[in-house]
Order: C-alpha cells, then structure tokens, then sequence
C-alpha cells in the first residue's frame, strides 16, 4: 500500500499508519534463528565403543560451548562388528530432546527460548568399524596350546582340525589371542575343544572355539595275560603278565594309565593295589582297574590284641570281612563260634578294647 501522497485525507492517513505498524509487528514476530541446527546423516562408520551425535549428524550451533556439549551427547554403545544399526530420526529427536533441554522448533514457527531445527535423512545406519581376522590364526594358536598340553601326557601326538577356520571381525587395535587353559586332570580324548579368546587393545571382545580331531601315543602297562579279580599287582604281575606298548591314549574309555601317574607307580611298586575286577588279554591297565589294598583280608588270618586296663592278650583270629586301617571289622578266635568285632591298626594287625 503506497502512503506517500500529501493529498490524502488524515483518516486515511492513519489507516495506512496502523497498517504499517502492523507489518512492522509481524515481521517481529516472525520465527528466530535456531539455537542449534542438526542435519543428520544417512550413514556413517564409528571406530569407538560409543555413538555420539557428533558421529551421525552435522552441528551448527551460537555459542561453542553447547556445541561441543551437543557433539559428545552419548547415543549408545557402537553395534558389534559386521552387524550394522539403524537410528531413525523421531528416535534420536526424543533422545536429544530429553538429555539436553532443548526443543525442537514446531510447523507453526511460534516462537520459543530454545530450539533445534533438524534436517537431513530420516534415519541413520551406524557401522562399526572392524578389521578381519584370519581364522588360520586363531587355528594356529589352538593348535600350538593343545600340542603342549598333550606333550605332558604322550610321546607324540597328532593333532588335525575338523572344519575350516572362519576369520573372525574384531574392532580396531592391536589383536591378541589368548588360549584358555585346558583341564590339567582330564585325559585326551578322540575329539577335544579349545577356547581361544580374542582381545583388542587389553580388552576382551568375543571367544571362539576350535574342534581337533586327536591321537596321542604312550607307552602302557598292557595285559599279554589275563589276571584275576583282587590279585596283587606289584612288580613281580608287572614283569610277568603286562609289557610296554605304545597305546593311543584316545582309545582309552575311563580311568587315567596308571603308567602316566608316578604316584600309581610308587604304590604299584610297594603292593599296595590289587584288581577290583579281572584284566583281559590286550587291555591297558588304568586306575579304574585298581582299589587299596585292605590291610586284612577276609579269608586270612590277622594278630589280634585285646587290651583291659594294663592287661593285655595276643592272639591269632580269622578275618571275616576285608579291612582298611582305620575301620571295623568282623573276626572270629579260633576255637570259638562267636565273632567280634576289631579295629584295624595296620596290616594283619586288629586291636578289641572294652
């Protein structure tokens, strides 16, 4: 509306001055520039263990400070390597709404102390970055830590595989694999597990496990002839009923060789281990094959000693159930068809007090 004549009527002037007044108030209304300008992106690569927004958007701001307080606004922990995540935009809106005080400016524009304008793409896929390692590694590593283990127990051993290694993604930094410890008690078997975990940069990240097919050799104590349930197994059975094979230890069911345990040695040597059940021809012979021996065996004789006060009586008795040190058994005076029960002291030896 033009306004510059001097010919116009005075009330027409005022009109035209209420009109400009009014222009001038609803420019001043008008929206202002935002506090902060978020323009997300479509996608992007985190190599860092958390999402901020400073990764998935572009930021503009007036002041520095909110900027960089906006920037470094935690969005979450990064996605596991080689399994993307998508953030869609209404998500991230509500998140930042909330942790920051800030609102976002509305369709209508009204006016308001704090704004956010976004823009940019409607959602926003977050990848990890990673680096590949190669699964022959990892096999390798299993490998070396089985040989070893099984070098404690056999004189050679084989060690193969069973599938093909996958390589494995890991975050970046430097890698290092650690074996875990296998079970100093347990016994090769047929197929054995290793687990193998992966750090990057002193910080675990993911195991895996490698299958072996297994063959471990040894040389045993083997049966050339069969030995009967509860005899003695010292030297003298060693030499004469048992000769030194190489077995594979994988074929063995249960029990642990005894020729692989030095302490099974000693006492095989001392007498002190007899069959709990028959030795075949060709079997090897293991600690489930063995028991104590008792210190008094039913069937024969033992010293019997019965004390009262300061007396005390010696005699011979026949044992009627197999003893160890400690426990009580059933024994008969010969002469006598009653039964007592005695205490085992040691061997071939069982004390009565009253």
């Amino acid at each position: 509306m033009a306004c510059a004549s001097s010919r116009v009527q005075p009330a027409i002037l005022a009109l035209c001055a209420t009109v400009l007044a009014m222009q001038v108030a609803a420019a001043g209304q008008s929206a202002p520039d935002p506090i902060v300008s978020i323009e997300l992106r479509a996608q992007i690569k985190v190599d860092q263990s958390t999402v901020r927004l400073g990764d998935v958007a572009f930021l503009t701001a007036r002041d520095l400070p909110t900027l960089r307080r906006l920037m470094a606004l935690p969005l979450g922990p990064a996605p596991k390597p080689g399994s993307p995540a998508v953030l869609d935009r209404e998500t991230i809106v509500r998140w930042v709404e909330t942790r920051s005080g800030l609102q976002t400016v509305d369709n209508a524009l009204r006016v308001q102390p704090t704004a956010i304008r976004w823009s940019g793409a409607g959602e926003t896929e977050i990848e990890s970055a990673s680096q590949q390692l190669s699964g022959e590694v990892v096999v390798d590593a299993a490998r070396a830590a089985l040989l070893n283990w099984l070098s404690q127990r056999s004189v050679r051993a084989e060690v193969e595989p069973v599938s093909t290694a996958r390589d494995i993604l890991l975050p970046p930094g430097t890698p290092t694999l650690r074996v875990r410890p296998l079970a100093g008690q347990a016994q090769p078997t047929r197929r054995m597990l290793v687990w193998v975990d992966a750090w990057v940069d002193d910080r675990f990240v993911r195991t895996t496990a490698v299958t072996f097919e297994v063959g471990a050799w040894a040389p045993l104590a083997v049966a050339t002839t069969g030995v009967e349930r509860g005899a003695s197994v010292d030297p003298i059975v060693l030499r004469g009923a048992m000769q030194a094979r190489d077995v594979d230890l994988t074929t063995l069911r249960q029990g642990t060789p005894v020729a692989a345990n030095a302490r099974s040695g000693r006492e095989l040597a001392d007498g002190n281990q007899r069959l709990r059940r028959p030795l075949r021809p060709g079997e090897v012979l293991t600690s489930a094959h063995l028991e104590a021996t008792p210190a008094v065996t039913r069937g024969n004789t033992a010293h019997l000693l019965a004390r009262s006060g300061d007396v005390s009586v010696e005699s011979r008795v026949e044992v009627l159930q197999d003893g160890r040190e400690g426990q009580l058994v059933r024994v008969k005076v010969a002469g006598s068809s009653g039964e007592v029960l005695a205490r085992v002291t040691g061997p071939g030896q069982v004390e009565v007090q009253p």
